[in-house]
């Protein structure tokens, strides 16, 4: 009576399930690392380079991320993590003069620019 044939075919049949598994557990790794790896590459980091009190405090904001360049912005609010943000144009410095006025704030840049916000875009439209 010959048994290899029998005993060869069993275990040529658990050592497909287990290579089928050993790959699917790899796809489900790999695309997890490849999207952590994503993640971390294109997320921004914030960093306040400058502050300004008053009514509303003005923030300055140095947002830079691995794969991208730098931008600045300006925050309007009460504080540096929540209120108005306003993209500065590339080019522009990165420290604008503060003029308060009764409806609104200007920020006004070296090069002659100016950007004007009004009261209810940084105080909710009271």
């Amino acid at each position: 009576m010959d048994t290899t044939k029998s005993t060869a075919g069993s275990t040529t049949g658990k050592g497909c399930l287990v290579n089928i598994t050993l790959f699917v557990v790899g796809a489900i790794v790999g695309t997890g690392l490849t999207a952590t790896a994503a993640v971390l590459l294109f997320l921004p980091s914030t960093t306040t380079t400058s502050t300004n009190e008053g009514t509303p405090n003005v923030y300055v904001k140095e947002r830079s991320s691995l794969m991208g360049g730098t931008d600045h912005e300006v925050w309007l609010g009460r504080t540096p993590d929540y209120g108005h943000r306003i993209l500065i144009p590339s080019g522009w410095d990165n420290t604008p003069e503060v003029e308060r006025q009764a409806n609104g704030v200007e920020l006004r840049f070296d090069n002659g620019g100016r950007i004007f916000v009004p009261e209810s875009s940084y105080l909710g439209g009271r």
